[in-house]
């Protein structure tokens, strides 16, 4: 028995952090899905764009686009790269598929993690119960 709670007591860690990395990875596929958006905009817009950037803790600044013929692309490690808006746009598509198959990924192996919890809360249960009919039959 106390094998089996020391493992279901792990795979609650296992299951909590699966799931903080999965609503991490969701809010970052949230932000490449705004920033696909926003290169849709721009190349649909025949002139220059007013936008508002946000500078932090709530607050903006007025902006306009006047270049809509380069976007700076992050490829990773503090990495930029400027490139036409079609080619920024496939480079954060793919990204963004990436980052969805490690959500489906790590879904995955949470779903695993709650079957072998639910198993193991059988066993625990049904070892409890054991116990307490030996007590009673005492």
């Amino acid at each position: 028995m106390n094998k089996a709670i020391g493992e279901l007591q792990l795979l609650d860690q296992l299951i909590n952090e699966v799931r903080a990395r999965i609503t991490a990875l969701q809010a970052i596929i949230t932000e490449h899905e705004g920033a696909l958006s926003f290169i849709e905009e721009l190349l649909k817009s025949d002139s220059n764009m007013k936008i508002l950037v946000p500078i932090g803790g709530g607050n903006y600044v007025h902006a306009e686009i006047i270049d809509k013929d380069k976007v700076e692309v992050s490829i990773g490690a503090g990495v930029i790269i400027t490139k036409s808006p079609q080619e920024g746009k496939e480079i954060i598509e793919k990204r963004r598929e990436t980052l969805l198959q490690a959500v489906q990924n790590y879904e995955q192996r949470l779903q695993q993690y709650l079957n072998r919890a639910e198993e193991l809360r059988r066993v625990i249960e049904a070892i409890s119960a054991r116990l307490r009919e030996r007590e009673a039959q005492r």
